[in-house]
């Protein structure tokens, strides 16, 4: 009986110690979780019963040199869909269809692609008119969950004015937020032209509203201990380009076809212009693109979304000589040029025979002469008196083949070819030295970028200085405060003071003299340097070129020209560039920022 007793009590004392100690682990867990952990579990309360709704910030606007707006902002309708208040999905998507006329199987794909919960809103569409807003409030019962924001879009010019400079803008992609981790879902970022390449100075930074919530995800009003945070808009760009300038180019482009011009200030790469036809509509791309929309611009054969200023590849044709003969300057060859046979409209190299462009000939020129009347066969002995070894050691350091490095993406650097390329292409020396004919009159595999032959067309008129083209002028942020971009020497032209001086002489006679192929550039008021080309394409009909800079004495501006298909440039490119010219003279010349 004792020993019954004595077990009894050891149990007991057994449970009540188990208990005693269960009890002070409870109080201790509860004491850390109260003291120790407190500060975690309120942030995570908070968590649970906070949502953070972001702001969007405003994007800066885009400017032209004299302060016109360019691009800007304006509100639209954005309509979302909060799941959690559809009772069924596939029903509202055949309803909401109808109502914002899209297709309904995009529309459910819409759906599921931005689905992240249950009382997370889907963005459907951007930038809905009006009247749709009604018909959607209209029917709000039968379409419940259809919520709206009215939130910033772009606002560019009509009718694609400037398209190729500032670009677009577009929601962030899958890949583009891998490769970015600080971009958001249904981010709106630059797409192309500045909109892409200065998107971090006109993003701006999102605003923060927080909102309280239930456990369940209803939204009960502004959580009432966490301020707003205010968007901040993007800075302004200021830019180096004379928005009239630019609407006037694109105008005059647009009645002789596809092509582009640039016009650009010699003494600092400025870009006064930028101008490629044809031109796109950037509103299209400000909501979400319809597919048959897009499919439309991707079978356009005249390539709208191909900026040709800095894209569009093309044999300089004649306005390339003044390079030939600057590469001859360099290896003193010109020195030996009372050993050219004359003109007769053309001449038989090996077993081939090169025509000139004029069948009767030019009969016998010096270098002046043969750059004012652009003389091929002149041309053709300078080239080949020169060699391949030459051409490959001095057009690089004209920056031939080579980027600009304008401050738009989609630069291509067209082609320069050398030694090297040319036995890759043919094998080891399985070339004839013949090619430089062509090579020396801008045919054959040189290739460049309209940009391109106006950069180093004012290098020849500023003394040599090769600049780094820029369209931007300066930022203003939203505080006022500025950011310069300063001119940026990029290279110097290999050649001296005085061949330089020959050069400029006889491009003036391109426009002056009585067989300039150019003469009625030039007039006392605006005296012109430049240069006509006429390039071969194999893929139609000739492209029409004319780069010239003014005034010959203290040059300002150097303006490019190409039209695609056009025939001479004579006859086609240079009217063009004198418009241009006469236009800046008379409306444009030296207009300073003032913002």
């Amino acid at each position: 009986m004792a020993d019954y007793s004595s077990s009894r009590k050891f149990n007991l004392k057994f449970i009540l110690a188990v208990s005693l100690l269960c009890f002070l682990v409870i109080i201790v867990k509860l004491f850390a979780l109260q003291v120790f952990s407190s500060a975690y579990y309120r942030k995570a309360s908070i968590n649970n019963s906070v949502r953070v709704v972001p702001i969007r910030a405003s994007r800066g606007e885009i400017v032209g040199r004299n302060n016109e707006i360019i691009v800007q902002n304006r509100p639209s309708y954005n309509v979302y869909l909060v799941p959690y208040e559809v009772p069924d999905i596939n029903e509202t998507a055949a309803k909401l269809s109808k109502i914002l006329q899209m297709d309904e199987s995009y529309l459910k794909r819409i759906i599921s692609s931005g689905w992240k919960g249950k009382f997370q809103p889907i963005r459907l569409k951007r930038d809905i008119d009006f009247k749709t807003v009604s018909v959607l409030e209209e029917h709000s019962l039968k379409v419940p969950g259809v919520i709206f924001r009215v939130e910033p879009t772009r606002l560019y010019p009509e009718n694609g004015s400037g398209c190729h400079i500032y670009g677009y803008v577009g929601e962030v992609s899958e890949d583009e937020m891998e490769a970015n981790p600080v971009y958001t879902r249904s981010e709106i970022v630059g797409k192309k032209g500045l909109e892409r390449y200065y998107n971090d100075y006109l993003k701006g930074h999102d605003g923060v509203l927080y909102l309280e919530v239930t456990a369940q995800g209803r939204v009960l009003g502004k959580y009432p201990d966490m301020e707003e945070v205010a968007p901040v808009k993007g800075a302004t760009l200021a830019l180096n380009i004379d928005w009239p300038m630019q609407q006037f180019a694109e105008s005059i482009l647009s009645e002789k076809g596809q092509g582009s011009i640039v016009a650009v200030d010699v003494n600092n790469g400025g870009v006064f212009a930028l101008v490629s036809a044809p031109q796109f509509d950037a509103n299209l791309f400000s909501g979400v693109v319809p597919e048959d929309e897009w499919a439309e611009i991707m079978a356009d054969t005249t390539y709208p979304l191909l900026n040709r200023a800095i894209q569009g590849v093309y044999p300089p044709g004649s306005t390339f000589k003044v390079f030939t003969a600057g590469m001859a300057f360099y290896f003193d060859q010109v020195q030996k040029e009372n050993q050219f046979d004359i003109c007769r409209g053309q001449k038989k190299f090996g077993n081939r025979t090169f025509k000139c462009w004029r069948p009767g000939g030019h009969g016998k020129l010096d270098l002046h002469g043969a750059i004012v009347q652009s003389c091929d066969v002149y041309f053709y002995q300078l080239g080949l008196a020169c060699g391949m070894e030459s051409w490959s050691q001095y057009m690089p350091l004209c920056r031939f083949g080579q980027l600009t490095m304008i401050d738009i993406p989609g630069e291509k650097a067209g082609n320069s070819p050398s030694i090297e390329y040319f036995n890759k292409r043919y094998g080891e020396r399985g070339w004839t030295k013949y090619l430089m004919n062509n090579l020396a009159i801008g045919q054959g595999e040189i290739l460049v970028t309209p940009l391109q032959m106006a950069i180093l067309y004012a290098a020849i008129a500023n003394g040599g200085n090769i600049y780094k083209p820029r369209i931007l002028n300066r930022v203003i942020n939203y505080n006022g405060q500025t950011i310069d971009f300063p001119a940026e020497i990029v290279g110097k032209l290999p050649i001296s003071e005085a061949n330089r001086q020959i050069i400029v002489d006889a491009l003036y006679g391109v426009t002056s003299e009585e067989h300039g192929t150019a003469r009625f550039v030039s007039t006392p008021e605006i005296p012109v340097a430049g240069k006509t080309g006429t390039a071969q394409n194999p893929h139609g009909d000739d492209h029409a070129w004319f780069i010239c800079f003014a005034p010959v004495e203290n040059p300002e501006i150097a303006v490019a020209v190409v039209v695609e298909n056009a025939g001479h440039g004579s006859s086609i490119a240079a009217p063009l560039a004198k418009r241009i010219l006469k236009f800046y003279f008379e409306n444009g010349k030296k207009k300073q920022l003032d913002l």
